[in-house]
């Protein structure tokens, strides 16, 4: 990927939240980091243990005081980077108790913040065909949205794996097409009112919540 790339988010996110923690976490912080970046840079199949330990600044050995495979550290920094842009959707959503309206800020957000971090897309993106099981706690908040939505009588699909695979495979997608092919706001759009529609929602009622949603001025 260009070296020029910009992201809105942290190239060194794991080891500024590490700062001041023993060196035990400070060293699987900067594995981590490693790892973000040479997955980002050349994929999980093109990348190697060794770039990764060589890239933290540590012995090759290092790597398998934390992890037993490249897999192994991919799911880590997946579920990490899943937890994190999550957690700061939910924040600024603070106060919007919608549910549709929630699933599609939330949605329109996390393509947003990940588009803008095409390392962190690489990640998400890779964990989606090589970890078999997502990994748990990633959609904590999804599934809450998602409760709700149900609760509030306007979501009528079970909410169980098999939909939550077919939100993520779909996001997964409009995140993998707008990489290749360059942004593209319609694409986000047609994304949020396919996964109303999923979930039970009318193609008219899912086309106004989307407009209402996205027309938010809200920024993660």
């Amino acid at each position: 990927m260009d070296s020029s790339r910009s992201n809105d988010v942290d190239d060194r996110f794991f080891s500024n939240a590490a700062s001041g923690l023993g060196k035990r976490e400070r060293t699987l912080a900067a594995l981590l980091d490693a790892a973000v970046d040479v997955i980002g840079r050349k994929g999980m199949e093109a990348a190697k243990i060794s770039d990764m330990t060589t890239a933290a600044g540590l012995a090759n050995g290092t790597f398998y005081n934390y992890f037993q495979s490249k897999e192994e550290i991919l799911h880590k920094v997946a579920l990490d980077l899943a937890i994190e842009v999550s957690r700061r959707l939910d924040d600024q959503m603070t106060g919007i108790n919608d549910g549709p309206t929630r699933v599609v800020t939330a949605t329109s957000g996390f393509v947003d913040l990940v588009l803008n971090s095409p390392d962190w897309a690489a990640i998400l993106l890779d964990a989606q065909e090589y970890v078999s099981t997502p990994p748990e706690g990633a959609f904590q908040h999804l599934i809450a949205d998602l409760t709700r939505g149900v609760e509030q009588e306007v979501f009528s699909t079970q909410i169980d794996a098999f939909t939550l695979s077919q939100i993520v495979a779909l996001i997964g997608a409009a995140i993998h097409f707008q990489l290749k092919h360059g942004r593209d706001q319609t694409l986000t759009h047609r994304l949020c009112i396919h996964i109303l529609r999923l979930l039970g929602m009318s193609k008219r009622n899912a086309d106004s919540v989307t407009r209402n949603a996205l027309a938010r001025d809200i920024h993660i």
